[in-house]
């Protein structure tokens, strides 16, 4: 489906508020208390503060994750449960405090810009 240029601008200006609201809500957490949870449950595999020494080499740190994803798209990671990662079950104030404290880390990824296309050709590991 193909949106004409009025309706694409009215979806765009519609969904703006939804944007903000996002990026508001990291602002707005404990970018402290997110650095003691990271300390607990992700440091162990991640790097979460740019003084610590050592992590497994396959998982990102902090900053390339708010570099490189939008919050929506860290915040649906953190409330599932994965195979590889210990099983947190977050609250949302949780979540959000450990993304702010990510974003303490690089700036965070524009939430206007879309993500990365993970097909794309150009991204490392793809021939």
């Amino acid at each position: 489906m193909t949106l004409n240029p009025r309706a694409a601008q009215a979806l765009s200006v519609a969904l703006f508020p939804l944007a903000l609201l996002t990026t508001t809500a990291a602002r707005g957490a404990d970018a402290d208390n997110g650095e003691r949870l990271s300390g607990r449950w992700c440091a162990e595999c991640h790097v979460v503060a740019p003084d610590q020494k050592s992590a497994k080499a396959d998982a990102p740190s902090f900053a390339a994750i708010s570099a490189s994803r939008r919050i929506p798209e860290i915040s649906s990671f953190l409330k599932q449960s994965h195979p590889q990662m210990p099983d947190m079950s977050l609250s949302r104030d949780e979540i959000a405090d450990i993304i702010a404290w990510m974003q303490r880390q690089a700036p965070p990824l524009d939430p206007q810009r879309p993500g990365p296309d993970k097909d794309d050709p150009k991204l490392p590991g793809r021939g």
